[in-house]
């Protein structure tokens, strides 16, 4: 997998060349379902070894590489019954595995299953592995841990917190953890409690601050450990925070949120309660993403979204290595993203949304690049889509980006066209390799992804635009992206698909029942039907889910959600409807497609309804995946070409 160096100051115009696209003939959907034979590369503290995922058999692997012996130390095989997320080294002996998997509460078993979040510590030596807080009391039925510092200055000792049942309100509270790697036993070091959500810690992982969110006040409190007790140093109504850590100074702590100028920021906030101040640039676009030093665990920089993503730094010697790796790579996306504690050695990815992640290890010393491994080696020689960003007006006259995918070696004229809108809906399409997209474009279809209002990223106006405005203004979006590429005589007016997965889902049965005129047929992946049953699914044991889903939509019983429900406008629908639909979703239920499909049969309505064997909400599974692009490959072909 690790291929030879390549040297002289990261110049690597050659080994570039080894990828050089050529045409080929009809490149196998499986090129594209598979899950990437090598992703999340980690270096180890030391430098010498590396560990990456490997998901390209029929069994999760973790692969442990020795760099210097040019060998692998071992391979690690994951239980089918979970989903490997990804890898995080603890020490130079001790590998942090975080991985989901499907699990009834005690209270709910035998009605619902929820995806739970676990840790595993492998010593890489023995072999040996334990699950971190599965021994804790009450830690057996929780939905999820989060690892709060993985380096400590105490040996085998990680920071972790975990939601725990409270033996007072019958409710589930935030408590903070020391974990010993080697047991996975964890000693409490803090209770939360209702309100609690994220946890600072220093270098000895004593926790110095806290954060809570009061859902129905809608206020965010920022708490500083003065003695026994906590006190509020930080608070904002109506906007919730995210809470990032310690500065290195340790007299401060760094929290992202939205400005009073309606973008997403960085802050300092002194835990002496003396302010806030503000990191990050002023610029036109949100904070998505924090970078952190592995080891201090003290933010580097940010990176900020937008049609054009680029990183802010805010330490020096970070920006400086991510600059001189850049310089080897032009025009591609380049994410130097770990390093080893003396900084010689660098991981990079490099890739775009037409060329597929590269991992490079870089050497400082030997100032060589060498290829750790390729997501996508099948489609190495493949010649994919060209991808452009795009800007057209939304009917209002607000500009609406959005990334347009053609179909390698044909122009940009009269072709057919799928529009493919974005999960979410608070997400956004980012410049990063898509496989579901290049997929379709080698398969000759234009792509639209528009980051319509209710995306991210592109500031907190643009936002919340979108709120309760599912199948209304965030469809209109939609649309009108639809019509400027056919005014722009770039797409065929007859042959255009909608295509999404969850909320895109959603928006591919809304655009087929509301706008039946403009698409010739839909395809909706673990979407949802009826707005009204989904809300009352989300409705659980967690208020703060509850209240989040009445603000996005709307409450259960609201009028309107009836008429934006394409359940209920199934008669207007004219165009083929094909819904896949994961058996296992435990955030879309099925029965949204099963009831989708009995309503559009009952009027005689063209549907056809797959049945995708276990698997979750974001297709994790490469069988499920390959059977989602056949069977739309096959439904495109039909009503499409």
């Amino acid at each position: 997998m690790v291929r030879a160096a390549v040297c002289a100051g990261f110049v690597v115009a050659a080994l570039l060349g080894d990828f050089a696209q050529a045409a080929a003939p009809e490149v196998p959907a499986e090129a594209f379902a598979a899950l990437p034979q090598v992703s999340d590369v980690e270096l180890s503290p030391n430098g010498k070894l590396l560990a990456w995922r490997d998901e390209s058999g029929p069994v999760a692997k973790v692969v442990i590489y020795d760099i210097d012996a040019k060998s692998y130390r071992r391979s690690l095989t994951i239980d089918p019954s979970m989903t490997l997320l990804s890898l995080l080294w603890a020490d130079d002996q001790t590998l942090l595995i975080n991985l989901s998997t499907m699990q009834q509460t005690p209270a709910e078993e035998g009605r619902r299953s929820y995806r739970m979040w676990r840790t595993m510590s492998v010593d890489i030596n023995s072999g040996n592995s334990c699950m971190l807080l599965r021994s804790t009391a009450g830690a057996g039925w929780v939905n999820g841990d989060d690892l709060i510092a993985s380096h400590t200055t105490e040996a085998n000792t990680v920071i972790m917190d975990t939601l725990v049942p409270s033996p007072n309100t019958g409710g589930w509270i935030m408590d903070l953890f020391r974990v010993d790697t080697r047991t996975g036993v964890g000693t409490i070091l803090s209770e939360g409690d209702r309100y609690t959500q994220d946890w600072a810690v220093n270098a000895q992982g004593t926790p110095l601050a806290r954060s809570e969110w009061r859902p129905r006040q809608k206020q965010y409190l920022l708490q500083a450990k003065s003695g026994m007790t906590w006190r509020p140093v930080f608070e904002r109504d109506d906007d919730q925070f995210t809470l990032h850590g310690l500065s290195s100074d340790g007299k401060s702590v760094f929290v992202e949120g939205p400005s009073k100028d309606g973008w997403v920021r960085l802050w300092t906030v002194a835990l002496d309660g003396s302010g806030a101040k503000q990191v990050s640039p002023d610029v036109s676009a949100d904070v998505v993403d924090v970078i952190y030093d592995h080891f201090s665990g003290v933010p580097t920089g940010v990176k900020l979204a937008g049609i054009h993503p680029q990183v802010h730094w805010f330490d020096p010697a970070a920006e400086a290595r991510d600059e001189s790796v850049a310089r080897a790579f032009p025009g591609r996306e380049v994410s130097v993203y770990d390093h080893s504690q003396d900084g010689s050695r660098v991981l990079a990815a490099v890739q775009d949304r037409s060329h597929p992640p590269i991992y490079y290890l870089v050497d400082f010393k030997t100032h060589g690049a060498t290829i750790v491994g390729e997501a996508y080696p099948a489609l190495d020689k493949v010649a994919l889509g060209s991808v452009s960003t795009i800007t057209y007006a939304a009917r209002d006259g607000t500009a609406i980006p959005a990334y347009l995918t053609l179909p390698p070696g044909m122009a940009p004229k009269n072709l057919p066209m799928v529009v493919l809108p974005h999960g979410g809906p608070e997400e956004h399409d980012t410049s990063a390799f898509d496989w579901f997209a290049q997929f379709l474009a080698v398969r000759g279809y234009a792509v639209l992804q528009p980051e319509f209002r209710g995306s991210t990223g592109f500031g907190e106006a643009f936002h919340r635009a979108g709120m309760r405005q599912w199948g209304g203004l965030m469809q209109d979006d939609i649309t009108d992206g639809v019509k400027a590429l056919i005014r722009q005589g770039i797409a065929d007016p007859h042959h255009i698909c909608i295509v999404g997965l969850g909320f895109g889902g959603y928006a591919a049965l809304a655009g087929a029942a509301f706008t039946p005129q403009l698409y010739a047929c839909a395809v909706s992946i673990n979407g949802i039907s009826d707005l009204s049953a989904f809300v009352g699914f989300q409705t659980g044991q967690f208020p703060s889910t509850t209240l989040y889903w009445r603000r996005e939509i709307g409450g259960q019983f609201d009028h309107d959600l009836a008429d934006r429900s394409p359940i209920n406008s199934a008669a207007e629908m004219k165009a083929p409807v094909l819904l896949l639909h994961a058996a296992d979703d435990t955030y879309v239920p099925y029965l949204q497609s099963e009831q989708m499909a009995r309503a559009l049969a009952d009027l005689g309505q063209p549907v056809a309804l797959v049945k995708l064997a276990g698997d979750d909400h974001e297709l994790s599974n490469a069988a499920n995946r390959l059977q989602v692009l056949q069977d739309t490959d096959e439904f495109l072909r039909q009503y499409l070409k």
